[in-house]
């Protein structure tokens, strides 16, 4: 009878799961550029990725809390906050000297879905899938470090609204303890797109379609996926 008792009190389904996690991100479609091979064709016709915002990889880390939303249901409410940092620099040889140019754009994320996981409440391994709407901050910067100076020019802070969709499995390690791996495709400015003309020191997200001389230029999308792994902590069993 006692086994039977420590095995139930392990594998119960738990009240409530803080996860800790951190990973590699990963800039796609707009997002995503390659800084040109001279500093004339860093964002000009000569560059295909002119468009983009010039982010080459990322790292990612958050706390998130899931709560099932009755006892014994395989639906989940999670919410957390998270944060990614992208960047991307280039040294580039002009006359006598060099410049080293830095690009780099933070999303500050707060985050709420929902998660369907499978398997009985049991398990020791549960796969899951979910989704998120997410608010999304953003922040940057870009310098250009030369011999003897350096100029900074700084994103003027932005708010975006976005979705997640991710999958991923929780593996229970202890009856308190477990080990979490997983996945998201995110969205980060679906809704909110917006056009503000650039300053001497300051820049903006830009996002939105707008036209600049004879020229216009398309909207932009930002997507980037998150590769993560972590801790989850059990509560309730």
């Amino acid at each position: 009878m006692s086994i039977s008792f420590i095995s139930e009190i392990s594998y119960s389904q738990p009240t409530a799961t803080v996860q800790f996690i951190g990973g590699y991100s990963m800039p796609l479609g707009d997002y995503r550029g390659t800084f040109g091979d001279t500093r004339d064709k860093f964002t000009g016709n000569g560059n295909p990725d002119s468009n983009s915002y010039f982010m080459k990889s990322g790292i990612n880390y958050g706390i998130f809390v899931k709560i099932p939303v009755k006892k014994k249901s395989p639906f989940s409410v999670i919410g957390g906050l998270a944060f990614n940092v992208f960047s991307q620099s280039k040294e580039y040889t002009e006359g006598t000297g060099s410049v080293t140019v830095d690009l780099k754009q933070s999303i500050f994320c707060l985050t709420m879905g929902g998660n369907y996981d499978f398997g009985d409440r049991k398990s020791k391994v549960k796969p899951f899938i979910g989704a998120e709407l997410s608010g999304n901050f953003f922040a940057g910067k870009y310098t250009e470090d030369y011999i003897d100076s350096t100029e900074t020019f700084n994103l003027n802070a932005a708010f975006r609204l976005g979705v997640n969709l991710g999958a991923g499995v929780d593996i229970t390690l202890h009856n308190n303890i477990g080990f979490i791996l997983g996945a998201k495709y995110s969205i980060a400015n679906l809704v909110g797109k917006n056009y503000e003309e650039d300053t001497r020191t300051k820049y903006n997200l830009n996002d939105k379609s707008y036209t600049l001389g004879n020229i216009t230029y398309p909207s932009r999308t930002i997507t980037f996926l998150q590769f993560y792994g972590g801790v989850s902590f059990y509560f309730g069993r």
